[in-house]
């Protein structure tokens, strides 16, 4: 959970927070400041956070804070927007860029972070760029499971590794995509184990299915995981780690550190869903157990954290 107080600046949730950081990303409706007042002798030194002309549509949080001369002064919030938010400071000026302050916002929250900082400032229309979620093209209803594929000599050259280089809008796109295909993937895997645990039910097993079966990643997408599951021949809890694609099961993907560490911890519970081919009528999947660190079947790079089918 983010701090959610710096002063004046107060937000009542984390969904607040992230909109607000994005109006504070878009340089058209706010300008950030460092002033180095103690060498001119006057007051301690500050930041300072100043609305523009060409600022619009901001949240009361926001319009609350502002002071004489559409100043907020933060020197709390200023400091988190570089520590942890990769805002950048170059002499007397800190701004973010847009590419780089989007990886620090937590997926649920993407989407109003690009909302806020797409309608936080009035500018010339011929440079607006509109980003919109991409309406994708998967007719996927269900799963059905497969062995585990051998390694693809058309992998190296999927689109994954590719060093083409993006424009912001790209960037931009590229991130909605596949949090969306993300999404649509861990809700194929929720709704197959939720039927799974229903048929259980039904023949005898004693669950409560409303504590067995949590779409973690809904809530909080830095657990490790993605889906809670009971596997209902041992009645111990699954883990279930989903990566989706469009593409084929030969397609490459990326871990996280802390996806890999919480596979380290929990081997004995720890599943990993591949699900590839999103667009056909039957996406497939192929599962991975135990430590993925320790996998024999895969092969990780120890600098991108890239995952590939040995």
């Amino acid at each position: 959970m983010e701090t959610l107080e710096f002063g004046t600046l107060k937000f009542k949730d984390e969904r607040e927070y992230y909109i607000a950081l994005g109006s504070f990303c878009n340089n058209k409706a706010f300008s950030i400041s460092y002033e180095p007042n103690k060498s001119t002798g006057s007051y301690a030194d500050a930041y300072r956070m100043r609305k523009l002309s060409t600022a619009q549509d901001l949240i009361a949080p926001i319009e609350n804070a502002i002071r004489t001369g559409n100043r907020i002064n933060s020197n709390s919030y200023v400091e988190a927007l570089i520590k942890k938010h990769n805002f950048i400071q170059n002499g007397k000026l800190i701004y973010g860029s847009l590419e780089n302050v989007i990886k620090t916002v937590p997926t649920k929250y993407v989407a109003d972070f690009i909302k806020s900082y797409q309608n936080s400032a009035s500018i010339d229309n011929k440079s607006v760029v509109v980003y919109e979620m991409e309406n994708i093209k998967t007719t996927a209803k269900s799963l059905k499971k497969v062995a585990i594929p051998k390694a693809s000599s058309k992998a190296s050259k999927l689109t994954i590794g590719a060093k083409k280089s993006k424009t912001k809008h790209d960037y931009l796109k590229e991130s909605i995509k596949n949090i969306d295909i993300g999404e649509r993937g861990e809700k194929l895997v929720y709704e197959q184990e939720k039927k799974k645990l229903i048929n259980a039910l039904k023949s005898g097993k004693k669950i409560n299915i409303k504590e067995c079966l949590k779409w973690v990643a809904i809530e909080d997408d830095s657990a490790g995981y993605d889906i809670l599951s009971l596997d209902i021949n041992t009645m111990q809890p699954m883990y279930i780690e989903v990566k989706t694609t469009t593409y084929s099961k030969s397609t490459p993907f990326y871990m996280s550190q802390g996806e890999i560490d919480f596979s380290k911890k929990n081997a004995s519970n720890y599943h990993l869903y591949r699900i590839y081919n999103l667009k056909n009528d039957v996406a497939e999947y192929f599962e991975l157990t135990g430590d993925i660190s320790k996998s024999t079947k895969v092969q990780i790079d120890a600098v991108s954290y890239l995952v590939t089918i040995k």
